[in-house]
C-alpha cells in the first residue's frame, strides 16, 4: 500500500478528528474546571487542558478507563455528543482505510503477460468476459457453451488454457475438477464489478459501506475459501 496515497486519501478526515479531539478536550476543560474550583478541589475530573484532550482520546477509542470523568451537566452532555460522534469519525476512518485495502489487493494481483498466451490452444466461454478478452487481443480461441466443457478440454488435452474471470474459475474447478486442475494464479487483466445506480442515487454510501463491512467480516473470510475451494 502506497503511504502517499494513503495520507492523500485519509488526511482531511485524520486531520478533521484531530481537530475535533482537542476541540472537545478544550471545551470539557472549560466548563469543568469551573466544577472544580467551585467544589472539592480532590475531585478526579477534567482539571487541565491536558485533562480534557486525555479524555477525548480514551472516549473517542472506547477505552473507557474512567479515571478521568466530566462531573458538570454541561460536560456530560459535551461527553455523549463526543461518543456519538467519535464512533462515526473511527467508522469513517475504518472503512476508508479497508476500502483502500481491499483496493491495493485487487490492483496488486500478479498479471500474466498476454505474449504467455501465445502459439497456445485456447479456449473460453462463447459471450464470456474471457471470450471479450481474447477478441480484443485478437487471439484465436476455441468456442464453448459452458466453462465445464472448456475445462474438460483442457483435462482431455486439447486445449493448453481456458481464459475466464478469475472467481468462476475458482468455482467451476472446485466444483468439477479438484485435483484434477490447479488453481489459477495471476490475472491476465484486473476486472472490476460494480452496481449500477442513477446520479446522485442515495443507495451510493449505504451499499459501499454495506460491502466493506461484508468483505472485511469474520464470517465472510471463512466462507470464501469453502466457496473457491482454497
Amino acid at each position: 500500500m502506497s503511504y502517499i496515497a494513503v495520507v492523500r486519501e485519509l488526511g482531511p478526515l485524520i486531520v478533521l478528528t484531530l481537530g475535533l479531539l482537542v476541540l472537545i478536550g478544550a471545551l470539557m476543560w472549560v466548563f469543568e474546571r469551573r466544577h472544580r474550583l467551585a467544589s472539592n478541589p480532590g475531585e478526579r475530573g477534567v482539571t487541565s487542558l491536558s485533562d480534557g484532550i486525555y479524555w477525548a482520546a480514551v472516549t473517542m477509542t472506547t477505552v473507557g478507563y474512567g479515571d478521568v470523568t466530566p462531573l458538570t451537566p454541561v460536560g456530560r452532555f459535551i461527553a455523549v455528543l463526543w461518543m456519538l460522534g467519535s464512533l462515526t469519525l473511527i467508522s469513517l476512518l475504518t472503512t476508508s482505510l479497508v476500502s483502500r485495502m481491499t483496493a491495493d489487493a485487487v490492483t496488486s494481483a500478479p498479471i500474466a503477460r498476454t505474449s504467455d498466451l501465445d502459439g497456445k490452444q485456447l479456449a473460453a466461454v462463447a459471450d464470456s468476459s474471457g471470450a471479450e478478452y481474447l477478441d480484443e487481443q485478437h487471439l484465436h480461441y476455441t468456442k464453448y457453451a459452458n466453462l465445464k466443457d472448456a475445462l474438460a478440454s483442457l483435462v482431455r488435452g486439447k486445449s493448453d488454457a481456458v481464459v475466464n474471470s478469475v472467481g468462476t474459475l475458482e468455482y467451476a474447478i472446485s466444483t468439477y475438477f479438484s485435483g484434477v486442475i490447479p488453481m489459477p494464479s495471476g490475472t491476465l487483466a484486473p476486472s472490476y464489478m460494480a452496481f449500477a445506480l442513477p446520479p446522485n442515487s442515495p443507495l451510493k454510501k449505504p451499499l459501499d459501506r454495506a460491502l466493506i463491512e461484508i468483505t472485511a467480516s469474520a464470517s465472510w473470510r471463512s466462507l470464501e475459501p469453502r466457496y473457491f475451494g482454497r
